[in-house]
C-alpha cells in the first residue's frame, strides 16, 4: 500500500498510516535499525485523513495538477520543502542559563513572512515564529520555552503556517558536547 500517490493509476490505494518501512532490532547489540521506503511517485507531505498528497496549488495556475518538487533545485513558493532551511544551532551555549538559537537560511528570491511558522524540538514541543526572512539572507532566532535544544543530541524541525514540514535537521551528543559551538548543518 502506499500514501501520497499522486492521481493516476494507483490514486485510489492512498490511505493514512500506509507508508513502507522495516524495523530491525539487534539484541546482541542493543541497536535498532529502521528503513523507510518511499516510492518517487509518493509524497512526504500527506492528508492524514486520506492519505492523499499535499501540494498547495500554483498561483498562476490554479487549476493545473501539480507534481512534486526536485529535491536538487530550489524549490517554488507555493511548496514548502526546503524553502527556508535550518543550516546552524547553538544547542550548549556557555552562558547560564543558556541561550540556545537555531539559524534559518531562506534560499529562494523573495523574503518569507514566518508569521505563523513554528521551530519544534525532539519532545514536540512548538515555538511560534514572527517577522519575516529576506531573500537569500539568513536569521539567527534564540530559541524560548518550552522548546529547548538538548545537549545529548535532538532533532530541530522547522514548520510552515499550515503545519507541514520545510526543514529539519538532527544532532548527536558528541556534536552538542562543546559548549558554545554552533553546529552546522549541510545544506
Amino acid at each position: 500500500m502506499n500514501q501520497g500517490n499522486p492521481r493516476g493509476r494507483f490514486f485510489r490505494d492512498n490511505g493514512p498510516w500506509q507508508d513502507g518501512g522495516l524495523i530491525f532490532e539487534f539484541p546482541t547489540q542493543s541497536q535498532w535499525v529502521a528503513i523507510f521506503l518511499k516510492f518517487q511517485s509518493q509524497a512526504w507531505h500527506s492528508d492524514d485523513a486520506s492519505g492523499d498528497q499535499i501540494i498547495p496549488p500554483d498561483p498562476e495556475l490554479p487549476d493545473q495538477p501539480h507534481t512534486p518538487i526536485d529535491p536538487d533545485a530550489i524549490p517554488p513558493l507555493n511548496v514548502p520543502d526546503g524553502l527556508v532551511r535550518i543550516i546552524a544551532a547553538l544547542v550548549n551555549d556557555v552562558r547560564s542559563p543558556e541561550q540556545e538559537t537555531v539559524t534559518l537560511l531562506n534560499t529562494s528570491d523573495t523574503a518569507v513572512d514566518l508569521n505563523g511558522w513554528t521551530i519544534a524540538d525532539k519532545q514536540k514541543q512548538k515555538m511560534p515564529l514572527t517577522g519575516t526572512i529576506a531573500a537569500g539572507a539568513t536569521l539567527v532566532v534564540p530559541v524560548v520555552q518550552p522548546v529547548a535544544l538538548s545537549n545529548k543530541g535532538g532533532i530541530i524541525t522547522l514548520l510552515d503556517s499550515r503545519g507541514i514540514k520545510v526543514h529539519g535537521v538532527s544532532y548527536t551528543k558528541a556534536q552538542a558536547r562543546q559548549p558554545g559551538r554552533t553546529i552546522p548543518f549541510q545544506v
